[in-house]
């Protein structure tokens, strides 16, 4: 038996689960076509995403479509789809272009949402109105020989990190990756031509173009021609496929489908490798504000980038961030140095102009040392504001760009140099120090 064909073994799910699956299906469909029958609308409901396609891997979710017709007004779609989510489910109410309703069945999680049935897919009012059209197309192109291979392929995105559109991950969308199994005929076509790509890639289901592209990869929706359905996939994720599909092509191994857990760091390995390199390390930790995942991972990685920006403005040279959002949003940053010294450079106006006078008459009182000339411009050494990364971000923090649920910093805590070694920090360290492919765990 090949390596693929025992992953496969693997991955195809056991009979119990599908029978469990089919009639988790079949209920949930009485029971909301039962709703539907009580709202006094046409409406109808449609199976769609991995399962309807049979291509989940693992525990799948269930997504469960209501069909409402064109003429019903948007907040009337809303209100009743929310009805009807609640009378099946009593979940949560969940928000993506519009609400939708999130809840349980028989141990399987199900997505209730509603959206309109139109005749086209560039006549969508919502991008939820977009998934029916992928379902009929993927289950009108796809066989069981394909549908194997969209499961091998999903498993080798998960187990090298790069499965998902969502915002955390920032890569390929399960809908993606079907499309390019559909293109090129496998799971090992695709890694063969992946091994060559280079950011910039435009194709569609008939061509490939190598270069030109604004994006890593742009792949136009067959269904919806002026749609990306790579747009999610961000430039350094793009890169790790192209390199894992170079790796796995010269040496196949199971750990690229099934890679071990990642150990944390232990504290004294942390403070080592600091040490090692001659770095220091600088974390921040805040309050995780009450969000899903799609909205709280893009806030933090803005923040982080303007925490970042803040830094080096103030001369803290950043060499790499990480980030870990677990209970509380921790973020790690490896500083040349998290000690800066006392005095800083700081230049004048141009010698050869009206406020030059007063520049050096300024500084001459108040700074370290007399001013000073360098390429016609006036330049003297000033008291530095902040030398510890912590008492910067304590202090100024809230001017930097932020997200919207984190500008208010809640629960700030900073810890720069040997105070940064705590327990508690060991996940985020972990993300910024080990930085080998999970295939090499």
């Amino acid at each position: 038996m090949s390596l693929e064909e025992e992953v496969l073994r693997k991955l195809r799910p056991r009979a119990g689960t599908v029978r469990r699956l089919e009639e988790a299906v079949e209920r949930l469909k009485r029971s909301t076509d039962a709703s539907i029958s009580r709202s006094g609308l046409d409406l109808r409901t449609m199976l769609v995403g991995s399962v309807a396609k049979g291509t989940y891997v693992g525990e799948p979710d269930i997504d469960l479509f209501v069909l409402f017709p064109e003429d019903v007004e948007r907040k009337d779609l809303e209100r009743v789809g929310l009805r009807i989510g609640q009378e099946v489910l009593g979940g949560e109410t969940r928000y993506a272009e519009h609400p939708y309703t999130h809840g349980e069945m028989d141990g399987f999680e199900v997505d209730l949402v509603p959206c309109y049935e139109v005749k086209d897919a560039s006549q969508i009012r919502s991008a939820v109105d977009r998934t029916p059209f992928h379902t009929r197309f993927v289950l009108s192109h796809l066989d069981d020989g394909k549908r194997d291979q969209v499961l091998l392929l999903k498993q080798f995105m998960k187990g090298i990190g790069v499965y998902g559109a969502e915002a955390k991950v920032q890569g390929f969308s399960g809908y993606l990756t079907e499309l390019l199994v559909l293109r090129y005929g496998d799971m090992r076509g695709l890694l063969k031509a992946a091994s060559g790509w280079k950011p910039g890639m435009v194709m569609d289901m008939n061509s490939v173009r190598r270069s030109g592209g604004s994006a890593p990869l742009t792949f136009w929706d067959p269904v919806d021609h002026k749609r990306n359905v790579s747009s999610a996939l961000s430039l350094d994720q793009f890169c790790l496929f192209v390199h894992a599909a170079r790796e796995y092509l010269r040496s196949p191994s199971e750990r690229f489908f099934f890679p071990r857990p990642r150990a944390l760091m232990d504290l004294d390995t942390i403070e080592a490798t600091f040490r090692s390199r001659g770095t220091s390390p600088f974390v921040v930790v805040l309050d995780r504000p009450d969000l899903v995942d799609d909205n709280l991972y893009p806030q933090v990685q803005k923040s982080q980038l303007g925490l970042r920006k803040l830094l080096e403005m103030n001369e803290f040279q950043v060499l790499d961030m990480s980030c870990s959002v677990q209970k509380d949003v921790r973020m790690v940053f490896e500083l040349v140095s998290a000690e800066l010294p006392p005095s800083r450079l700081h230049q004048g106006p141009p010698v050869c102009t009206d406020n030059a006078d007063d520049f050096v008459s300024k500084w001459r009182m108040s700074g370290l040392g007399q001013p000073f000339m360098v390429d016609g411009k006036c330049m003297t050494y000033a008291k530095r504001e902040h030398r510890d990364p912590a008492a910067l971000i304590l202090a100024k923090g809230q001017e930097a760009s932020l997200g919207n649920d984190l500008r208010e910093l809640r629960g700030l805590r900073c810890f720069s140099g040997t105070k940064a070694y705590k327990t508690g920090n060991r996940r985020a360290f972990t993300h910024l120090l080990d930085r080998r492919e999970p295939w090499r765990v």
